[in-house]
């Protein structure tokens, strides 16, 4: 069973419901599992023991939030740890969501992530709670990113 990780800030609950769906998604993919768990509530420990993780933040002024930078700054010692793990990032608020969205993919080569899929990045353009078609997109996301981690595991030799 591999474990995908979605890692998220939400103040208002809009990147939560976006959370949610990436769960649902990883939930679909069978031989995966999500743990939902706000970045505030996060240490790197669970890091280290996902399989894959997808990371979700607002867009503050053109950047991640606050707590998702600290995290990473707190995880810094631990990116060794991390290697080749598959990644996304999933972002919501006004429009500049990209700059959010470049601003956490940045940190994937540091920490030798691997966007998986190719790259899959996520953003939300429009403010306010997210529509279904909205929904439907992380949800494949999701899906995506468990499909990936159990491909990884079953390619490596365990531990």
């Amino acid at each position: 069973m591999v474990k995908v990780l979605i890692l998220y800030y939400s103040r208002g609950g809009n990147v939560e419901a976006l959370a949610r769906a990436v769960a649902q998604g990883v939930e679909k993919v069978e031989g995966a599992t999500a743990e939902l768990k706000r970045v505030d509530y996060a240490t790197v420990e669970d890091l280290i023991s996902c399989d894959a993780v997808a990371f979700g933040s607002p867009n503050y002024f053109g950047y991640m939030a606050g707590l998702l930078k600290d995290f990473f700054d707190r995880a810094w010692s631990i990116r060794e740890k991390v290697a080749g793990k598959p990644a996304a990032v999933f972002t919501c608020g006004g429009s500049s969501s990209d700059s959010a969205l470049l601003s956490i993919e940045r940190i994937f080569p540091a920490f030798k992530m691997e966007k998986a899929a190719g790259g899959i990045v996520w953003g939300l353009r429009e403010k306010g709670s997210p529509f279904e078609k909205d929904l439907s997109e992380l949800k494949r996301l999701g899906e995506t990113l468990a499909k990936a981690a159990v491909e990884r595991k079953t390619r490596m030799p365990e531990d």
